[in-house]
């Protein structure tokens, strides 16, 4: 009983295992993989950069001040050194005031309140939870922003430790999510949209089948050795009985397994004549219907227009969050989308407004859903305009059609052979 159990326990770890596997190697297991390492990339980001970016408040703050007095020691230089509205002391003074600007804005500092972050009337802080899970989300698509950046020693081995493994997980799922929704917009074209532009080719009768008897009341007129098509159940009476008579070596070679396997038995005009398999199954219809399916162009025009329904349905999101107006939210879209990634227009930056963070996290989901989509588009209209070059090429003439290659090849091959036989 104990080695029984031990066995069970075997294989319930390796079904256990075989389903996490088929899970992890799905594309609805890519998505939740790539969501999941988002959020994990999110909690920690938020943890190695939310202290640091106190103290680094703390420290632009000090260096702000001190390059204040510095100023202020110069401007009094200066007034003392020569009198007021002279050519020198103006120049003077206007060369303190430009190192006093380019100096703050090397700074940056902004005349926070470092003390108060986390308070209701305190500045909020970027390195949230929200605000680490855009920024991982821009690291695995490789937009890149800028607008954010980690500080910390730690937090920067992070992020390419991050992005090395990220980046590869989020290629693969946009990849086979984008092939996957390709297939499915090409059936919803073919079947929907596009009426009538796919018909299903008939099969065509055999001669014998069409011809028939005169006299009705008998049955159809067949010739001596036309097949019959009977179901046929292995091992019942009633199967034996039909093909009693038939050659039994030919019975024994089909085998009982590749009949339930193979469909159905033909029974020949004479009872002498050896059994056959018939191969035909619902099947090859479905195989058929599918190919001529993958072979539905979608036009370019499509593709465009879905791209486009996209960005703006993002424009108008991002118009009344960001208040910004449909050029510019428009932009933001497809330099999001496209992963181009200029970083001088970011959204969730008024990080006063408590809403930003649920806007950091609906703007994530829309730039992931939004790539996968793009890369259905890309692949549509890589397959219709490599079509249409392949089309221009065969007009003139510089591309061979497939069945002229294969012509060719048989010459060349004829004549390796004609010149072996010599």
């Amino acid at each position: 009983m104990g080695s029984e159990e031990i066995q069970k326990d075997k294989d319930s770890n390796q079904s256990g295992f075989k389903s996490i596997a088929k899970l992890i190697f799905s594309h609805s297991g890519q998505i939740l993989i790539v969501l999941v390492y988002c959020v994990m990339g999110g909690f920690m980001f938020e943890y190695l950069e939310k202290e640091n970016e106190v103290q680094t408040c703390v420290d632009s703050r000090k260096e702000y001040r001190d390059m204040e007095n510095e100023t202020l020691l110069s401007l009094i230089d200066v007034v003392l050194s020569n009198p007021l509205g002279s050519e020198a002391s103006d120049a003077q003074i206007i060369g303190v005031f430009e190192t006093f600007r380019n100096n703050t804005l090397i700074i940056g500092y902004d005349g926070s309140w470092c003390e108060g972050y986390g308070l209701p009337e305190g500045p909020m802080h970027e390195w949230t939870f929200a605000g680490g899970l855009f920024f991982s989300m821009t690291i695995l698509t490789t937009i890149g922003y800028g607008h954010i950046a980690p500080k910390t020693i730690w937090g920067r081995i992070l992020c390419m430790s991050y992005a090395m493994m990220g980046i590869p997980i989020m290629l693969i799922m946009l990849a086979n999510i984008g092939d996957v929704l390709a297939d499915i917009f090409r059936y919803v074209y073919a079947k929907i949209i596009c009426c009538g532009c796919l018909k299903r080719k008939k099969k065509k009768k055999p001669p014998q089948q069409e011809k028939s008897s005169s006299n009705n009341t008998g049955p159809p007129w067949r010739p001596p050795n036309a097949m019959v098509r009977e179901p046929l159940t292995i091992g019942d009476t009633e199967t034996k009985q039909r093909y009693h008579g038939a050659n039994p070596l030919n019975i024994k070679a089909l085998g009982t397994a590749d009949l339930k396997e193979r469909g159905r038995l033909v029974r020949m005009g004479s009872s002498k004549e050896p059994l056959i398999v018939d191969d035909d199954s619902d099947d090859d219809d479905d195989e058929q219907e599918w190919d001529e399916i993958s072979k539905v162009a979608v036009p370019l025009t499509i593709s465009l227009g879905i791209i486009g329904l996209y960005i703006v349905f993002g424009a108008i999101l991002f118009k009344y969050w960001e208040g910004w107006d449909m050029l510019q939210s428009s932009y933001f879209c497809f330099i999001t989308l496209s992963t181009i990634g200029f970083g001088d227009v970011t959204p969730g930056r008024d990080f006063t407004d408590p809403a930003a963070n649920a806007r950091l996290i609906i703007g994530t989901i829309y730039s992931i859903f939004g790539m996968a989509i793009l890369s259905m588009c890309f692949t549509l209209m890589q397959e219709e305009m490599t079509a249409k070059f392949l089309w221009i090429g065969k007009k003139m003439g510089v591309v061979e059609d497939e069945e002229d290659e294969e012509v060719e090849a048989e010459k060349v091959l004829s004549s390796h052979t004609s010149h072996s036989d010599c």
